[in-house]
């Protein structure tokens, strides 16, 4: 994670994938995955990684969290909502899907 956080994605992938050959359902290293995806641009790969990772794990709330904001950036805002509500329900302080979850009600809201 430290590389993923410095922003070295390329071996931060490296190294998830070499979890993923010894766990090929580890919920982190497919969650974490999909983020490095989803920040080159490759969202149809960000969205299966992180949904496999949920398969894995359904109360990762990072997970929910993540996947909430991606499905809203393809404007698939219904099943934003749902994720981000799963992930108020994991984790009630998660701020990040309160804020979703709000610019979602605000955006159906507009005239």
């Amino acid at each position: 994670m430290q590389h993923h956080t410095a922003g070295r994605l390329s071996q931060a992938e490296t190294i998830y994938n070499q979890i993923l050959q010894a766990s090929p359902e580890q919920p982190v290293a497919l969650h974490l995955l999909g983020v490095i995806a989803h920040q080159r641009g490759r969202n149809d790969i960000a969205v299966d990684l992180i949904t496999r990772a949920l398969n894995a794990k359904p109360d990762y709330a990072d997970a929910h969290c993540n996947l909430g904001l991606l499905l809203m950036e393809l404007r698939r805002l219904d099943e934003a909502v749902i994720h981000n509500h799963k992930a108020l329900d994991i984790k009630p302080g998660c701020a990040e899907a309160h804020f979703k979850s709000g610019k979602r009600a605000q955006g159906t809201s507009k005239a």
